[in-house]
């Protein structure tokens, strides 16, 4: 693993690291003290959001990102439903990001979503994958991120000069401590260059969020790195280029990687990313412990995977369902090239079949329209491979997924310091309906 020394000065509180891989993610981050006659804070008159700032953008509002914003450590910035953020260019047409070292806490509501976008003429099909602002980035410092019934759209693209993914690509959220509480509630993410997210640690809960027209070529959905505890749950997930969820214990934490996997739908992912080392939709190696139960696999590159080299005696797979329109797909639900592991981790209630059998029987959604060409096209696959649309994933009253799943096991515990009270998260219980959208009506709250 590299290292870097990166160190803020108190006006400008630089950072910069230089990441050119994957495998290339923690740095060391030096604070210099920020004085608070640095700090701006927020007003109703403001509009414009630049520099070191602190305070509250009120509910209704829109606000304009006119530079990198940087939340200083111990200071936070709350943002009320019903805003609207508009990221713009520097003049190298870098887009800037929002950088924490402190919290932030972005509280939409059902009634009124909260909505961080780019300006609306770039708001096209052909943006989608271009990276056009730079999301959330966090410091080692950071407490807590905290994102209710929020809308990202076009996330990624390569950081600015002193961000902390300066020159390379950014994830839509990153964060490098195990001790940031991360949590991902309710909301929606529309187009990611790479990562949507990668905790290099973090304590997570990422439950009932949605995600399309993520990873142009490559990029995983949640690429949780050493450090990482929590569950992802209820998720939606459809078009993913690589894993939808990729739970991995690489990297330097001592606080080793556990994360359940439970109650998702992923449709169509993998395909993006070439070759067939990747795209298991959901996928534990490098030493990952955790689980993964009641989860809907739908035309995915692959199916589950449990790698040699992660923790498989602390691993378990089960009352997963997978669904394929073609034989290729149908070779892959156990991935050949983690036969062995993977069936060591598989439970006797995985619901496998041949060709177009077990069709999880969604509301309104034409599971077989796609050719395996379309599969294999790259970025001419076609766009509602990828999109929610007006489908309803919700499952028919005679779906084989209904009453298919376990709840004999528990959420991971975690032990949250800053997300109590009204910012505590919402942890889901497994239910017996597999995928995100039980029949009980308490999953996926989108649709």
């Amino acid at each position: 693993m590299k290292k870097s020394i990166l160190k803020f000065s108190a006006l400008a509180l630089v950072i910069a690291a230089a990441f050119t891989s994957c495998k290339k993610d923690e740095g060391t981050v030096i604070i210099d003290p920020v004085e608070p006659s640095d700090i701006v804070t927020i007003t109703e008159s403001t509009t414009e959001l630049k520099g070191q700032m602190k305070g509250t953008l009120l509910e209704g509002k829109t606000y304009f990102l006119k530079g990198d914003l940087i939340i200083p450590k111990n200071e936070e910035i709350v943002i009320q439903p019903g805003v609207t953020l508009i990221a713009e260019k520097d003049a190298g047409g870098i887009g800037y990001e929002i950088t924490v070292h402190g919290s932030l806490i972005s509280q939409g509501t059902k009634e009124k979503p909260i909505l961080m976008t780019i300006p609306p003429a770039d708001r096209t099909e052909a943006n989608i994958f271009a990276g056009m602002w730079g999301g959330i980035q966090c410091s080692e410092d950071a407490k807590l991120v905290l994102l209710r019934w929020t809308r990202f759209e076009y996330l990624g693209d390569q950081g600015g000069p002193g961000t902390p993914r300066a020159g390379s690509t950014r994830y839509g959220f990153w964060t490098r401590n195990p001790e940031t509480e991360f949590i991902l509630e309710d909301c929606w993410v529309y187009g990611c260059k790479d990562d949507v997210y990668r905790p290099n640690g973090a304590k997570i809960n990422l439950v009932r969020n949605t995600f399309e027209f993520c990873g142009e070529n490559g990029g995983d959905g949640l690429n949780c790195k050493s450090g990482t505890i929590g569950n992802i749950a209820f998720n939606l997930f459809i078009g993913g280029a690589t894993n939808a969820f990729k739970p991995s214990n690489e990297g330097a934490s001592p606080v080793q990687s556990n994360v359940f996997v439970y109650n998702n739908t992923v449709l169509n992912s993998g395909w993006r990313r070439p070759g067939m080392s990747r795209g298991a939709n959901i996928n534990y190696e490098v030493g990952a412990r955790g689980g993964a139960y009641n989860n809907i696999i739908v035309n995915c590159k692959r199916g589950m995977r449990a790698l040699e080299d992660a923790d498989l005696p602390n691993l378990k797979f089960n009352n997963n369902l997978y669904y394929a329109t073609h034989q290729e797909m149908v070779n892959e639900f156990i991935p050949q090239d983690a036969v062995n592991s993977t069936q060591q981790v598989n439970g006797d209630k995985v619901i496998f079949g041949a060709v177009k059998e077990n069709n999880p029987l969604f509301v309104s959604y034409n599971i077989d329209q796609f050719s395996y060409a379309d599969y294999e096209a790259g970025e001419l696959q076609p766009k509602n491979m990828n999109r929610v649309g007006t489908n309803n994933f919700r499952l028919q009253s005679n779906s084989p997924a209904k009453g298919a799943g376990t709840t004999s096991f528990s959420p991971l515990t975690v032990s949250w310091v800053h997300a109590v009270g009204n910012r505590a998260p919402s942890v889901m219980q497994p239910n017996v309906d597999l995928g995100c959208y039980p029949t009980s009506g308490t999953g996926n709250n989108h649709n």
